[in-house]
């Protein structure tokens, strides 16, 4: 059985996170590292595929400075951050940004694999 995904009401852009207020109440933090972190385009993806080049991405986001990102909706289904420096081609599916927003690996231990499905 699937979970039900609840619907996000309100985002909240702070210096350094967004805090995430969901339509059931709950309320999340993620800081904007961990949301480029888990950038989802073929860039980005593939470098969380092993553990050396997992560190070696979240140094490179470490060491960007801090900005906080535009936000804008894609369909209704994702959302994409746009920031001035760094990755802005991730488009976050609802579900990926609520996996993060609860701790969850929001690839869901699935690597990535570039070419036909």
């Amino acid at each position: 059985m699937s979970e039900i995904l609840p619907t996000l009401k309100k985002l909240e852009r702070r210096p350094q996170d967004m805090v995430l207020t969901y339509d059931n109440g709950s309320e999340f933090t993620i800081s904007y590292d961990d949301l480029r972190h888990a950038c989802p385009c073929a860039k980005c993806s593939p470098m969380r595929n092993e553990d050396e080049t997992s560190r070696t991405l979240r140094r490179q986001i470490e060491a960007l400075p801090a900005e906080k990102p535009s936000v804008r909706t894609v369909g209704k289904y994702a959302l994409a951050f746009d920031w001035q420096q760094g990755c802005s081609s991730g488009i976050y599916r609802f579900e990926r940004i609520y996996d993060l927003a609860n701790r969850r690996d929001p690839d869901r231990g699935k690597p990535y694999v570039h070419g036909a499905w």
